[in-house]
């Protein structure tokens, strides 16, 4: 289960240092990261504020799971948390069923080619990931 732990840890860990890279240099290609319409116009523009906000949420999702490691918190909620965190990405793949997550109907954008085969998929395998870790650890 140390295996699963520190996979997660690497994936919370890049896609945090992703967002602080978004957040401090800006995006090269916004329509494929953000939610857009058929027009292309972007759903959301979440400012440099917002965008260092998710990657601090995402560096403390790594910090639970290098904890299952290194063990260096004691704290009986932290599984509670972990199953939390492995929920909401679950949702995230699930989406809103109008632009994001495998059931959207927004289709034939770059965002939401890049979301079917990227985007969702690893939420779903980050959660799936997460119960594995948290029901079977």
């Amino acid at each position: 289960m140390e295996v699963i732990s520190l996979i997660l840890a690497i994936i919370f860990i890049f896609l945090s240092g992703l967002h602080l890279y978004w957040a401090l240099f800006g995006l090269k290609d916004p329509a494929s990261v953000l939610p857009a319409d058929t027009d292309g116009s972007l759903k959301m523009r979440p400012g440099k504020l917002g965008t260092i906000l998710v990657a601090l949420f995402l560096a403390f999702f790594a910090s639970i799971y290098l904890n299952k490691v290194l063990n260096f918190i004691q704290f009986d909620g932290l599984q509670y948390i972990s199953m939390g965190i492995g929920i909401l990405f679950l949702l995230r793949s699930i989406g809103d069923f109008k632009y994001v997550g495998f059931f959207k109907s927004i289709k034939g954008t770059r965002f939401s080619f890049m979301d079917q085969r990227y985007y969702a998929s690893l939420a779903l395998a980050v959660s799936l990931l997460i119960f594995v870790l948290e029901l079977w650890g």
